[in-house]
Order: C-alpha cells, then sequence, then structure tokens
C-alpha cells in the first residue's frame, strides 16, 4: 500500500508542476520573449520539467521518520536540484538569460515548488479531514450497538 500511496502522490505532483510551470512559461514568455514564436515541441517542455522535479522529488524520501531538520533540509536540496535543472537544460539547448531574467527565473521556480507543496499539503488536509469524518462515523455507529 505504501508504494501505492507514494506513486499516487507522485502523479499527482507531476500534474500540479506540469500545470503550474504551463502557466509560469507562458507569463514570462509573454513578458520577457515576445517576440519568440514557438513550436509544437514546446508543448513537451512542461511534462518533462514536472516530470524530472518529480524524480528529483526522491531527495526527500526516508525510511525512518525524519525530524523537521532533515525535511527542511531535504527540500531545500529538492529545490536547488530543480533551479540546477532548470538552469542547466536551458543551458544545454542554448538558451542564456540576462542576470535580472535569471533572478526572476529563479524566484518563479522557487514559487511554484511552494506552490506544488502547498496544493499537495491541501489535498492531503482534505484527505485528512474526510477519513476522520468516516471514522467518527463509523465509530458512533458502532458505540450505539
Amino acid at each position: 500500500m505504501k508504494i501505492k500511496k507514494r506513486l499516487s502522490e507522485m502523479i499527482m505532483a507531476f500534474f500540479v508542476s506540469t500545470t503550474l510551470i504551463c502557466i509560469l512559461e507562458g507569463i514570462l514568455g509573454m513578458i520577457f520573449f515576445p517576440e519568440v514564436k514557438t513550436d509544437y515541441g514546446a508543448f513537451f517542455s512542461p511534462p518533462l520539467f514536472g516530470f524530472c522535479s518529480v524524480i528529483l522529488g526522491l531527495v526527500t524520501q526516508s525510511k525512518k521518520e525524519p525530524s523537521v531538520r532533515q525535511v527542511l533540509f531535504r527540500l531545500g536540496l529538492h529545490l536547488l536540484l530543480i533551479e540546477g535543472l532548470v538552469f542547466g537544460l536551458n543551458f544545454a539547448s542554448g538558451n542564456i538569460f540576462t542576470p535580472f531574467v535569471s533572478v526572476i527565473l529563479a524566484l518563479s521556480v522557487a514559487l511554484i515548488f511552494v506552490a506544488v507543496h502547498v496544493i499537495l499539503w491541501m489535498n492531503d488536509q482534505r484527505s485528512a479531514m474526510q477519513f476522520n469524518e468516516c471514522l467518527k462515523r463509523y465509530q458512533q455507529e458502532n458505540t450505539e450497538d
């Protein structure tokens, strides 16, 4: 069950990441590169970044329950790996940005990182509330007997 749950979390993270990356690419492209016209191959970029980001998220996994400090360290490492991925893939494809655009891109990637984790946390909270409601109803039904 743990593998199934983890796979489900990774799939959700992929789709949330990909959606937010599409929005970010559209906004930043319109602001900083309005003259650039893209081809259909550009549609593969967000899922590639989303997939790689999810795979890089494996650095946050642990067999034991990590401390808060360890969780924060692993999340920071995950963010740095994603930043390196974004800038590395852009550099490898010949895209070099001005320092200002690089800072905006780095902040945007960090914003997406935080947004993805907030959305996933909100989903977990919703699931936990539903579970607790079902558990409460079950306990009430079984204590009335």
